[in-house]
C-alpha cells in the first residue's frame, strides 16, 4: 500500500500568466519523469468519484467539514498506454491530505460493472496495495458509493532540484461528465469544461515551503483558495443539465436537485477503518 501525508496549497490562476508562472519556477525545479519524455510535456489524468446517494463527500467539503475523505479511480492518458489503475482514497484533516493508494491491471476495472469483490480475490495480499484494496470495497459497499463524476485534465508536473518530494502541477483544460460508468473513465465525447479562463496550480510538500515558493506566490498576489475538481466537476454537471429540458435532467444527472441546496438531505454515519 502506497501512503503518505502532505501539504496541499492551491490556487486559480489565468491562463494569460501560465508561461511566466512556469519560467519563475525553472530554475528551481524540473518536469518529472512522465511529462520530460513528451513533446508537449503534459499527461492526461482521468479521475471517476465516488459519493453516498445523498451526496455525504461533497456536502462535507461544501461546508468545510475538517475532517473528512474522497474516493476515486485514476487512470493516466489513453487506452493504449493504460497498464494500470489507481485505487486512491484521500483522507483530510484540517489542513494535512492523507493518502492511500493501490494499483490494480488495467483490465481489472471490469470488475467494478459486476463484482468488485474479485478486485479482492485477484490481488490479495499484492505489494501494490492490498490493504488499500481492502479498504476502498469496505467503503464502497458499507457506504453505498457510487460513481457521480469523471473529471478530466491534462497536468503539466514539476519536481524540485533540491528536494525531489516538492511538487507544482499546472492542471489545465479541466472538464467533467456527470454519472460515468466505470469503464467510461477514457471517454471523450460530451466533457462539460469547468473553467476556460483559469487553471489550477497546485503545490505540494512533506514539509514547509521553501523561501523561494514563498517569494512565487507572494510576487504573483497567488490566494490560496479550498480548491475540489470533484466539487467543481459536480456543479458543472448541475449547470449544464439546468440548461436543458427537465426530462434531459432527470435523465442525465439524478442529482441535481440534490445539489441546488448544498445540503445533504440525510445523515450518513461516519466509517472509520
Amino acid at each position: 500500500m502506497f501512503y503518505f501525508e502532505r501539504r496541499e496549497y492551491k490556487y486559480h490562476i489565468g491562463y494569460e500568466k501560465l508561461s511566466a508562472l512556469r519560467k519563475s519556477f525553472l530554475p528551481f525545479m524540473r518536469h518529472d519523469a512522465f511529462c520530460a519524455e513528451r513533446s508537449d510535456q503534459q499527461y492526461t489524468v482521468r479521475s471517476i468519484y465516488f459519493d453516498t446517494h445523498n451526496l455525504q463527500f461533497y456536502n462535507e467539503k461544501k461546508m468545510g467539514i475538517k475532517i473528512r475523505k474522497k474516493l476515486h479511480i485514476r487512470v493516466y492518458d489513453f487506452p493504449a498506454k493504460c497498464h494500470q489503475a489507481f485505487l486512491e482514497i484521500k483522507n483530510k484533516r484540517e489542513d494535512t491530505i492523507f493518502k492511500e493508494r493501490a494499483s490494480i491491471p488495467g483490465e481489472h476495472l471490469a470488475y467494478f460493472a459486476h463484482n468488485p469483490h474479485l478486485l479482492l480475490k485477484d490481488n490479495n495480499g499484492s505489494a501494490n496495495g492490498g490493504k488499500a484494496i481492502e479498504k476502498f470495497i469496505y467503503f464502497l459497499y458499507r457506504l453505498s458509493l457510487e460513481p457521480l463524476v469523471l473529471v478530466v485534465y491534462e497536468r503539466e508536473a514539476l519536481t524540485g532540484l533540491d528536494d525531489p518530494s516538492l511538487r507544482v502541477t499546472f492542471d489545465l483544460n479541466v472538464r467533467s461528465y456527470a454519472n460515468p460508468l466505470v469503464e467510461e473513465i477514457f471517454r471523450e465525447e460530451d466533457l462539460i469544461e469547468i473553467d476556460d479562463k483559469e487553471f489550477i496550480l497546485e503545490i505540494k510538500t512533506y514539509g514547509k515551503l521553501p523561501l523561494w515558493v514563498r517569494n512565487i506566490v507572494r510576487d504573483y498576489n497567488l490566494r490560496l483558495e479550498a480548491i475540489s475538481k470533484y466539487c467543481d466537476g459536480v456543479d458543472a454537471g448541475r449547470r449544464h443539465y439546468k440548461r436543458l429540458s427537465s426530462v434531459q435532467a432527470v435523465n442525465g444527472f439524478r442529482e441535481s436537485a440534490r445539489m441546488e441546496s448544498g445540503k445533504p438531505k440525510g445523515e450518513t454515519a461516519a466509517i472509520s477503518v
